[in-house]
This record gives structure tokens, C-alpha cells and sequence, in this order.
């Protein structure tokens, strides 16, 4: 009986040892994945329009108001724009309009603005010429079929002026520029 277990127990070490020269192997799989949101941004830089309507009396305010503007520099604003995707960029008036001196309403059609450079993306509305944004509304100005990386967009302001209207004062508007993915 002892000889029996002994061959069977032969047996079975046998079947259980590799091959001469083969290697266990074992193999399994990971997959690694995850969603891609669409997603852009958008970063503002510049000089903005704050400093543009501090007129010194110095010949160069009486000069704009005979002109009936003045000019921000060509990159007063500047937006930087990144995407994965086909997006729009988009400019409106806040709606508070302008914070004038005393009772006074500036209307706020006084501020233009336009895309002084050539950037990445197909101009709307001819946003490459003055135009005045439109209060509470989005008023797209770029569009663009694909993503973009650092595309820079140089905005210039325009502020019409009156000698007989505008009263000395300290003015302010807000502008609120939309950057936005699209199907």
C-alpha cells in the first residue's frame, strides 16, 4: 500500500513541474481611461480702459474732445484664449451702464471696442471695426472651428466725447467678456 501512494504521489509532482527550459508566465490587463471635458479659458491682461478717460489739461483732452474720442492704446485689453474644442468669444455691457458724475446718463454706446490684431478664429459682426456692445445681450465677436492654445486677442477701446454733454467727472463702465465652447 505504501508503494501505491508513493506513485501517485509521483504522479502528481510530475504534472505540476514545468517543462525543462519553460517559464511560468501570467498576464492580465488594466485599462486606464477616463473622460476628456470640453473646456476652455480665458485670461485677461492689459492697461483696460480705466486710465484712458484721466484727461489732463494739458492740450491733449481739449485735442480729443475736438476730435469727439479718445483712443485706448491698440492692446488695452488683452484676452488670452485656450480650448479643446470649437468656441465663441463674446463681449456685453454689464447693464448698470456707466457710474457718471451727479444726475448725468452717458449713454453707454460712448465706449467701442474693437479687435486691433489678427488672431486665431473667424471675426464676427465686423469686430475688427468700432462697434458698441450690446447692453444685457452677448454679443459674439470670435468664433473659432477647433481648439486654440494662447491665442491672443488685443482689444482697443474708443470713447465718444462731448464737449457740451460730458461734465467733469470721474465715469466707469464694466464689460463682460464670455468665452464659451459650442457644439
Amino acid at each position: 500500500m505504501s508503494r501505491t501512494i508513493l506513485t501517485i504521489a509521483a504522479a502528481v509532482l510530475v504534472m505540476t513541474m514545468p517543462a525543462w527550459g519553460a517559464e511560468d508566465v501570467d498576464t492580465a490587463n488594466s485599462i486606464c481611461g477616463g473622460t476628456i471635458p470640453e473646456t476652455c479659458q480665458m485670461a485677461l491682461s492689459g492697461t483696460g480702459v480705466a486710465a484712458l478717460l484721466t484727461l489732463g489739461v494739458d492740450g491733449a483732452c481739449e485735442t480729443a474732445y475736438d476730435a469727439g474720442f479718445i483712443e485706448s492704446a491698440a492692446d488695452a485689453v488683452i484676452a488670452t484664449l485656450d480650448a479643446n474644442k470649437k468656441w465663441e468669444l463674446s463681449v456685453k455691457y454689464d447693464g448698470s451702464g456707466w457710474s457718471c458724475p451727479g444726475a448725468y446718463d452717458k449713454a453707454e454706446s460712448d465706449l467701442q471696442l474693437r479687435i486691433s490684431n489678427t488672431p486665431t478664429g473667424t471675426v464676427q459682426h465686423s469686430a475688427d471695426s468700432y462697434f458698441a456692445p450690446v447692453a444685457g445681450d452677448t454679443f459674439s465677436i470670435l468664433t473659432h472651428t477647433a481648439g486654440v492654445s494662447d491665442n491672443v486677442v488685443n482689444m482697443q477701446s474708443k470713447v465718444l466725447l462731448s464737449w457740451t454733454a460730458d461734465v467733469p467727472g470721474v465715469y466707469s463702465i464694466t464689460l463682460v467678456y464670455t468665452m464659451e465652447t459650442t457644439a
